[in-house]
């Protein structure tokens, strides 16, 4: 209590007489506490503002909550400075450490308030020498760099989290078996997770099933391109050209090895984008074309050498997820029905090796390569069939009829998948020019060299024809085999034809070959 009843008696001594007065020492810190309150705007104690009132008022004791400066809102400013008759202004504190404050009455206040400044204190101490700067520390993300120099006074953070993914890229506990999915480029996947389709070189190429899956996991669809050089063994996979869509002029050896899986039986080529130079005469050119070799001994194929314009040369748009593109089924441990092989012993891995030369011709390619499990699977061709369509309806071309040409002693079997409800099958012949015929009319039987014959038909058929109908009943497996000899010529063109299944025969007339006279 001793050092409150000094500043009272010191705030009295200097508000009546205007004397200045000597406080003791220990007052004032108390006085500082006061001052620097009334520095910060905050409400000063009671007994500071009952010294502090206008001459001839006596304030009261009020709380520090109720303490207000004086105010002249309404009234007309006494002639008496504020806040008490003091005979000079500022007023001194002698022999305070303090005495360097002092009150100053800034322009923008309103006459009568008051507000408190101080300026920086001068120590007595002797002077702190300077911190050295601290050393300049190496960036450690980038290694083998210059450091930089960093903020002062800060300390190094932890390192930024990693971005919150939207599915896990690990893979899932229980392997998940393989499943097949689509892209909406029209390409063929598998359901991987991100990691796996990374580990086995693939290309995510979207979420499996679109975003539809319905694993726990969500996987990505996970594509596999195979360019010169490579081998693979992915149930499918799409052998492209360098730098395809571009094109390719020069190439000695371009070669993929198709490492066959167990159980696989066929392998089925879709031309999707094949163009090298055309055939000369009915032939490949052994410069420009992609041979079928394999280490099967009884393998069939039904060409070993392909080349020209396989797939369409126009820009339309192309479903490539369709059965009917261009395409060629290539058949392995096609044994004989009529004797007994037997195995031999050491066996070379089974492989089939695609290789393409080409030589001063601008060319490229992109090739889906499927392995086709031999036990049902919705592409399983009936042996034999060099074209396998599995829908109920479709369209069917000769190979390289987009070259108006076909190659000689050539014996290649389209099949159709059979539909056990229908009793007819319609052929729409939209062109054809096979074999030669007189008149160029349609030829039958012994009169034609190269032909067409249908599935269940004694005869065959040969000549020129244009949007003629063919309907036959259904006898077994569907489809067309067509037949070339060893002799070239340049109106034969081959057939494109549209194919669909009847399941109403009733009054149906069927087609009604020419009878010899």
């Amino acid at each position: 209590m001793q050092p409150l009843a000094l500043v009272f008696l010191s705030l009295y001594m200097v508000t009546v007489t205007s004397v200045p007065i000597k406080l003791p020492q220990d007052s004032y810190e108390v006085l500082s506490a006061v001052l620097e309150k009334n520095m910060k705007n905050e409400s000063l104690p009671w007994y500071v503002a009952q010294n502090f009132s206008s001459p001839g008022q006596t304030a009261a004791a009020p709380s520090p909550n109720d303490y207000q400066y004086p105010s002249y809102a309404g009234k007309s400013e006494p002639s008496i400075p504020f806040p008490s008759p003091i005979s000079t202004y500022p007023p001194t504190l002698q022999g305070s450490p303090y005495s360097s404050y002092y009150y100053r009455q800034p322009p923008s206040l309103a006459a009568g308030q008051f507000q408190p400044v101080m300026p920086a204190r001068t120590s007595t101490s002797p002077p702190q020498p300077a911190e050295p700067p601290r050393p300049v520390q190496p960036n450690p993300s980038k290694p083998n760099k210059a450091p930089v120099p960093g903020i002062p006074n800060k300390k190094d953070g932890p390192p930024p989290a990693s971005p919150r993914l939207l599915f896990p890229l690990s893979s899932p506990p229980v392997p998940l078996p393989a499943e097949e999915c689509l892209t909406t480029d029209g390409e063929v996947g598998e359901c991987l997770s991100a990691h796996d389709c990374g580990q086995t070189n693939g290309q995510m190429s979207g979420l499996c099933h679109q975003g539809m899956d319905h694993s726990a996991y969500p996987r990505v669809c996970c594509t596999y391109t195979a360019e010169c050089g490579y081998s693979t063994s992915k149930t499918v996979s799409y052998f492209r050209s360098p730098a395809w869509p571009q094109l390719v002029t020069n190439h000695s050896d371009c070669s993929l090895e198709i490492d066959i899986n167990p159980g696989v039986c066929q392998v089925r080529l879709d031309f999707i984008d094949f163009h090298l130079d055309g055939m000369t005469e009915g032939s490949c050119s052994p410069s420009n074309q992609m041979v079928i070799n394999s280490t099967i001994k009884h393998a069939f194929f039904p060409t070993n050498t392909l080349c020209g314009n396989l797939s369409p040369t126009t820009s339309e748009l192309v479903d490539y997820l369709r059965t009917d593109l261009p395409h060629l089924y290539l058949h392995l441990e096609d044994l004989p029905a009529d004797r007994k092989v037997p195995k031999l012993p050491n066996p070379p891995t089974p492989s089939i090796s695609l290789n393409v030369k080409v030589t001063n011709h601008p060319s490229k390619w992109n090739i889906r390569v499927t392995q086709i499990q031999c036990d049902g699977a919705p592409l399983q061709a009936p042996g034999g069939c060099a074209q396998y369509y599995n829908s109920f309806s479709g369209t069917m071309t000769s190979l390289n009829y987009n070259d108006n040409q076909y190659m000689t002693n050539m014996d290649m079997a389209a099949c159709v998948r059979l539909d056990q409800r229908a009793c007819a099958i319609a052929y729409t012949i939209d062109s054809m020019s096979v074999g030669a015929s007189k008149g160029n009319k349609l030829g039958y039987g012994l009169t034609c060299g190269d032909y067409i014959s249908f599935s269940g038909e004694k005869t065959g058929m040969c000549g020129t024809a244009l949007a003629r109908e063919v309907v036959l009943p259904v006898r077994g497996v569907q489809g067309v085999t067509m037949h070339s000899d060893s002799v070239f010529s340049k109106s034969e063109a081959g057939f494109k034809m549209q194919y669909r299944y009847i399941r109403d025969c009733q009054g149906l007339q069927y087609f009604r070959y020419p009878q010899p006279k």
